[in-house]
């Protein structure tokens, strides 16, 4: 699965995004080089794209471990947009394993309500724009 993010600092957000098959070692692996961009706060917004994963090789363990790995702390809320039952349902588990922590985790499958809900809404036109430059290659039919 390809895995990557970019953080905008005017709006304090962390944009991560994956697609395609989701494994538990470069879910790891993002969580460790967001944690050491030397302009990642804690306390950042994020809203995390899942909408073009098509696989989620996750298990309970996985979720554990990234759990751990979370760099996010007090005061950052985190949107998970998801596109699937099986997202939405994986992105739950996560919300709920991680109870309680410093930071707001919620789901969501629409944009516009994950940005109202990180406070984006003034903003929405120009994250939106960034989700949309960086989106995946279409999957191969």
């Amino acid at each position: 699965m390809p895995v990557d993010y970019r953080i905008s600092v005017p709006h304090h957000l962390v944009i991560s995004r994956a697609w395609g098959v989701m494994s538990d070692q470069e879910m790891f692996a993002h969580a460790r080089k967001v944690a050491a961009d030397p302009t990642f706060r804690p306390d950042m917004r994020q809203v995390a794209d899942l909408r073009h994963v098509t696989r989620f090789g996750l298990d309970s363990a996985s979720v554990d471990t990234l759990v751990r790995l979370n760099p996010f702390g007090p005061g950052a809320r985190r949107a998970l947009l998801v596109g699937s039952d099986v997202a939405f349902g994986m992105a739950r588990m996560y919300q709920l394993t991680r109870e309680p922590a410093p930071d707001d985790v919620a789901v969501f499958r629409e944009v516009h309500e994950a940005l109202a809900w990180l406070g984006l809404t003034e903003h929405a036109a120009e994250v939106t724009a960034l989700l949309e430059a960086d989106r995946p290659p279409a999957e191969p039919r």
